[in-house]
């Protein structure tokens, strides 16, 4: 005889166990299974929240308990860009946030969050099986079996919601070949934790940076960024850094590597502001991770008794941090349709509007944020204006309306809105220009002329901050432009002198 579940969850990490624990204190009467193969968790990348992420990690699955003894808080975003004339921090041109972030956000430590949430699920009445491995699905309408080994043999179950958390795995979006490269973004990463990484809030006293500066620089993420490439660096709770770095593989072949446990600490340290933080540092090379391709996407998030959630679905770019927004709203778009469906409510208006939302999100936040944005990576006031504008409209248009006018977490993913199309074709200009930009002044010898000795500000509040930050965007946008057309101007030959006139002869 078959065990019959309510829902079944592939996967008890971030994505599988939030769904778990919101089913089951929302929808008690469910019966619900999860399903995670691992015995512990390991440390996956993913370690920064958003505003967004950590508002549902606090607001809607109440872990700010945990989140404040074994996280810790992140302080937005800084970056540090080099040209032949940086020695080191002092003289790297900086961007970044110079008062406190007044929204809540975290460094993570995957492992211990994701175990914490699974503990929750269980606690909350969900049941789990671990360590226990999917071996088939059937997948029909509304009903679906499953087949898992265990340590106590293979066994059958029913459902009639099965949701697939599996991560990159994609075990159900493969099973029904709904997975697909996005080849248009071809970037990879390498990463791994260091020990004894230096504080750079320390390091900045010694080197004068910190007068003006109320904000913790080693608290938020810290880029670190060329052409072709960005390195996250990350504290995390347990003093261990995580660094890491994602990079184009049309403009950077660290790809080729054989021997990455030399060359990526190598390619690290020849950036001289990092330099400085990893003196005295250690990899742990026993930790060393590479995905050789980061973006995918599926054809389908969702139909008639079953959905794909966070990376299962889809992944485009840890740059943003994207990842756990995306978990966050699938998770809570898919509660929502099983909760529908408790209620007796048509599905199918329903689960055709999740699977156009998302895609359209997707798609849209890939063509106007991340396609070809490696080739201004290296550009200090390009990127910046990016970033500005970018997180401004994050906020004017998803968290502030969820903090201020909603006040709760909501489902609608980034672009996804149908009216966002006005946000996203401005922000595939200027996306577009910034990297017009940057080739003409690779062109011209001029790649990073203004990547020493500057200060931007960024402002990461639900007031008056995202403004400032437009405007400020606006304002770096407007001089690139005649600084491009100045360059342009010194491209075009001189005009030809016209020639003597000539006598008439006799």
């Amino acid at each position: 005889m078959q065990d019959r579940y309510d829902v079944v969850i592939l996967g008890g990490a971030f994505s599988g166990a939030s769904a778990a624990i919101l089913l089951r204190r929302e929808l008690p009467q469910l019966r619900v299974l999860i399903v995670e193969k691992a015995e512990a968790f390991d440390e996956k990348v993913g370690e920064a929240t958003t505003e967004m992420s950590a508002m549902f990690l606090t607001r809607r699955l109440a872990s700010w308990e945990h989140l404040e003894r074994e996280q810790l808080p992140k302080e937005g975003l800084r970056y540090w860009f080099s040209n032949d004339q940086v020695t080191g921090h002092a003289n790297a041109s900086e961007t970044g946030g110079f008062i406190r972030s007044t929204v809540p956000a975290f460094q993570l430590r995957r492992d211990a969050l994701d175990e914490y949430l699974l503990a929750t699920a269980v606690r909350e009445g969900a049941e789990l099986w671990r360590p226990a491995r999917v071996r088939d699905v059937t997948v029909g309408d509304l009903d679906h079996r499953v087949t898992v080994e265990s340590a106590e043999g293979t066994r059958e179950v029913q459902c009639r919601w099965l949701l697939d958390a599996t991560g990159k795995v994609n075990f159900l979006g493969r099973k029904l070949n709904l997975i697909e490269r996005n080849d248009e973004h071809p970037t990879a990463a390498i990463w791994c934790r260091w020990k004894n990484v230096r504080h750079i809030d320390d390091l900045a006293v010694r080197l004068g940076l910190s007068p003006g500066n109320v904000s913790s620089r080693r608290l938020g993420t810290n880029h670190y960024t060329g052409y072709g490439y960005w390195i996250w660096v990350i504290p995390l709770g347990n003093g261990e850094t995580s660094i890491g770095v994602v990079f184009d593989k049309r403009l950077v072949d660290l790809h080729h590597s054989k021997n990455r446990a030399e060359d990526f600490p190598a390619f690290l340290r020849t950036i001289p502001a990092l330099r400085e933080l990893l003196e005295g540092a250690e990899p742990r090379l026993e930790d060393l991770r590479f995905y050789s391709q980061l973006a995918y996407c599926t054809k389908q998030y969702m139909g008639r008794g079953w959905s794909l959630l966070g990376d299962a679905a889809a992944f485009l770019d840890p740059y943003y941090s994207p990842g756990l927004d995306h978990a966050a709203f699938t998770v809570e778009a898919t509660v929502e349709m099983i909760a529908k469906d408790v209620a007796g409510a048509d599905l199918t208006p329903a689960i055709a509007e999740h699977n156009e939302t998302f895609l359209r999100s997707y798609w849209r936040f890939f063509r106007s944020v991340y396609k070809d944005k490696y080739y201004y990576m290296g550009e200090a006031d390009l990127l910046s204006a990016a970033m500005l504008i970018d997180t401004a409209q994050y906020y004017i248009f998803v968290v502030i309306p969820a903090y201020r006018l909603l006040k709760k977490f909501h489902w609608m993913p980034v672009l996804g809105p149908k009216p966002a199309f006005l946000s996203y074709h401005m922000m595939r200009v200027y996306n577009r220009r910034f990297k017009a930009i940057a080739e003409k002044r690779r062109a011209a010898g001029r790649a990073g002329y203004l990547n020493d000795g500057r200060r931007i500000k960024a402002y990461f509040d639900l007031a008056l901050g995202p403004l400032r930050m437009v405007l400020r965007g606006v304002k770096l946008w407007t001089r690139a432009e005649l600084s491009a057309l100045m360059l342009r101007r010194r491209a075009e030959p001189e005009p030809l002198a016209a020639p003597e006139p000539v006598a008439p002869r006799e």
